[in-house]
């Protein structure tokens, strides 16, 4: 059965920032000094924390969903910090795409490792290096996974609802205005994207994990 997510036409993390440039609009309409400027920075402010209605593409609890808006930008097997080989999905989100952040299955957050970096372009190396950066250790019904939130130059915080405990698939757990979110899946996941395809957040599945019988989530 699919479950609909939040139904608020704009995400109410994003209410705070809409509100001061809503006062600066307001300010400049009184002195009469750009306020035509203002009035399309707070367009763009809204428009930057819409949160539109997502259903996943499939109802199946095996399915892996897109944790982000964006394009996969790469797809290839990748020697994680454990000593565990997994498939590494990479997905790079722009300033102009859905900022909000969905769980891609349902999942249990064991850990979570915030790194203060810098704020710089996504796609550099030297981005993942210094980056402003937020590690998930999680645990599906299938398989751990990790996943990598990475800050990019227009980011300036990467905004978690909730750092440890249980999401259900497509749950909202966060805000990423701009940068790339790296999901390390078991070497057994069958993925059914390529790279260059564009994905929706909740929406669109990746793939789906192998049938092994559930394991536990402790």
């Amino acid at each position: 059965m699919k479950n609909n997510t939040s139904t608020q036409v704009i995400a109410k993390e994003g209410w705070k920032y809409i509100l001061f440039v809503f006062c600066l609009f307001v300010v400049s309409v009184w002195f009469d000094v750009f306020s035509w400027v203002f009035f399309v920075l707070l367009v763009f402010t809204g428009f930057l924390f819409r949160n539109p209605e997502r259903l996943p593409a499939e109802d199946d609890d095996m399915a892996v969903l897109s944790p982000c808006d964006g394009t996969i930008t790469n797809i290839s097997k990748f020697l994680y910090t454990d000593g565990k080989e997994y498939i590494k999905v990479e997905i790079q989100k722009t300033l102009t795409e859905v900022s909000i952040l969905r769980a891609p299955t349902v999942m249990n957050i064991k850990e979570c490792q915030r790194r203060h970096g810098l704020f710089l372009a996504a796609s550099s190396n030297l981005s993942k290096e210094l980056g402003e950066k937020v590690t998930l250790t999680c645990k599906s019904s299938y398989s751990e996974l990790f996943m990598n939130i990475n800050a990019g130059r227009f980011a300036r915080k990467i905004e978690l609802f909730k750092t440890v405990g249980p999401l259900k698939s497509a749950q909202r757990f966060g805000i990423l205005v701009e940068g790339n979110v790296e999901l390390y899946l078991a070497l057994d996941t069958r993925i059914k994207v390529a790279v260059g395809d564009e994905v929706k957040a909740g929406e669109s599945v990746l793939g789906y994990f192998a049938h092994k019988g559930n394991i536990s989530e402790n």
